[in-house]
């Protein structure tokens, strides 16, 4: 763990359960649904759950550009890796990317009317398969473009544990980029 990192308050903090274990694209196509139907219903949830955190770490959570430069600034100040396999992230690190993901998905959607959340199964091996997705883009050749919101975090998060070059205002700019596809 870097000495730059701040201790983050995690009481009251609930992960989210998906209902299995492991990667969605090696479960069942009835099991990675369930997942996906529970996630959909656990949205607000979730998203109340990520709002504490980040009270309780003195940040608000809000849709704004400057808020959500925020959440990015204390996600990136904060971010952990696993203190046995350090090519991971924390254990609690991997709800949190799931939760800042649903939160920058529902801004897309929110901010872009034709785009919504999808379960992905266009592709068995492309590495969104089973997984919730953005989708709807109307600005783009592909009809299968879509956009991994919790990839993106997830790997935005193994960059900045392992000390690499990332933009301080990456989750702004990729809701920027999306919308220009939208």
């Amino acid at each position: 763990m870097s000495e730059s990192r701040e201790s983050v308050e995690w009481e009251g903090y609930e992960p989210f359960d998906p209902g299995v274990r492991g990667p969605l694209r090696e479960q069942s196509r009835r099991d990675a649904w369930a997942a996906y139907d529970r996630l959909m219903a656990a949205r607000s949830t979730r998203r109340e759950q990520l709002g504490n955190l980040l009270t309780r770490n003195s940040v608000a959570l809000d849709d704004t550009d400057a808020g959500i430069c925020r959440v990015n600034d204390w996600f990136r100040a904060n971010v952990e890796p696993d203190i046995v396999d350090p090519r991971r992230l924390g254990p609690l690190w991997y709800a949190v990317v799931n939760d800042v993901a649903l939160f920058l998905g529902d801004v897309l959607v929110t901010r872009n009317d034709h785009l919504a959340w999808e379960f992905y199964t266009r592709g068995r091996t492309d590495v969104s398969y089973q997984c919730h997705v953005v989708s709807g883009f109307r600005r783009v050749a592909n009809p299968k473009y879509h956009v991994d919101v919790d990839g993106l975090v997830a790997s935005y998060a193994h960059r900045v544990v392992a000390g690499k070059d990332v933009r301080d205002d990456q989750f702004v700019a990729w809701l920027d980029a999306a919308a220009e596809k939208a």
